[in-house]
């Protein structure tokens, strides 16, 4: 009888311990849980009750294509049921699901460009990057395209007074005085390729280029290796909208001839002549019709340019490279197609666009980070133009 005694006053005394410190705790816990006040539900917290990584849960709460539809909805679950206060309202749906993100919009990106490209198929390229990272963000592109006369007039298009346009990304625009003008939307800019002069302007813009100068020397000394000693330069180096890109590749192609002890073969090149005048077949013929022979090289300033002077010199009986050797720049896809196919330095276009872009997303997170300036390496691509 004492033994039965002592066993249920054991017992009485552990419903006591109980009743009296764990079973607070435990109604502590369901409080929380149920949506009584406590302490502050984090990140780390939901990774815990989920078993997944603190990276997940973060990438789920901002409706990240990397994770899938099914985990965003067991994180928005948890994180709801857990009063997690940083939830994006625009991920739920009336019925508590995960909002699909093709119907989740952060604004518009302006994409700003030239009528007529001359190197249509070098910006279309940068486009495609530029959309590869914006729509994953959440953002629409709207392109806005400017003549040669809406350039001058400044008159830009009526999408830029749009209030879900966020940024700009200029593509073919170059001209500083345009760059200032836009600064008054106070918008960020990223510009691939920048005005050829200084501009104070620059400090207030990023900045995705491409490095000019390097492939130019190498394409030239290996041209002098095989004997050419003339060479002429093509392209527009002094129009206000020329980028600086045109204007290194003139240097670079001086500098090495000077490193070489040879002159720039001034009366062959062809320096003032804009997109517009190249883009006329019968203006090139009649160009190289009033020089009394031709150069040894002529380095263009893009792939455009070069393809139009090939078409101009063959309708004039030359035969390339045997006559003359032709250089561009940009590797475009034509310059493989055209006959011969053409000696370029090719430029990692996509990635300027993608590089772009991502730039743009950073400066619009961070509007007050130190403007960028990035430069990207280009290659030397050697094909059938040259001797």
């Amino acid at each position: 009888m004492l033994y039965i005694f002592s066993l249920l006053f054991c017992a009485f005394r552990a419903f006591l311990f109980f009743a009296h410190f764990l079973l607070p705790l435990f109604l502590i816990k369901c409080y929380n849980k149920s949506g009584g006040r406590s302490m502050k539900c984090t990140i780390k917290q939901l990774a815990e009750e989920l078993n997944l990584s603190r990276n997940t849960v973060a990438k789920a709460l901002k409706n990240s294509n990397e994770v899938s539809s099914k985990t965003k909805q067991r994180v928005l679950n948890k994180a709801r049921e857990l009063n997690y206060n940083n939830i994006n309202k625009e991920l739920f749906s009336e019925s508590g699901d995960v909002t699909s993100p093709s119907n989740v919009n952060n604004g518009s990106i302006l994409f700003l460009t030239k009528t007529y490209a001359p190197d249509s198929e070098f910006w279309t390229a940068v486009l495609t990057g530029i959309e590869s990272i914006l729509s994953n963000a959440h953002y629409h592109l709207v392109i806005g395209i400017m003549s040669e006369s809406d350039l001058k007039k400044m008159d830009f298009p009526t999408a830029l007074k749009d209030p879900s346009i966020k940024g700009i990304i200029l593509v073919e625009i170059c001209d500083g005085a345009i760059c200032n003008a836009l600064l008054q939307y106070n918008l960020p800019i990223i510009t691939v390729d920048l005005p050829k002069d200084y501009n104070p302007v620059l400090d207030m813009i990023d900045i995705v280029t491409m490095e000019n100068k390097k492939n130019i020397h190498r394409i030239v000394n290996y041209l002098i290796s095989k004997g050419a000693e003339r060479f002429a330069f093509v392209g527009d180096i002094y129009s206000a909208n020329v980028g600086r890109g045109f204007q290194e590749r003139f240097d670079a192609l001086q500098e090495c001839l000077s490193d070489n002890h040879l002159e720039l073969d001034q009366k062959h090149c062809l320096l003032t002549e804009t997109s517009d005048e190249f883009q006329d077949f019968q203006t090139v013929v009649k160009k190289l019709q009033k020089m009394a022979s031709v150069p040894d090289v002529f380095i263009c300033g893009n792939d455009h340019t070069a393809i139009q002077l090939i078409y101009a010199l063959q309708f004039l009986g030359y035969q390339i490279p045997k006559d003359v050797s032709v250089v561009g720049f940009d590797d475009i896809p034509a310059s493989e197609r055209i006959t011969p196919s053409l000696t370029t330095i090719q430029t990692p276009k996509k990635y300027l666009g993608i590089a772009a872009a991502r730039q743009m997303l950073e400066r619009i997170q961070y509007p007050n980070s130190p403007h960028s300036y990035m430069e990207y390496k280009t290659k030397l691509i050697i094909r059938d133009s040259t001797i």
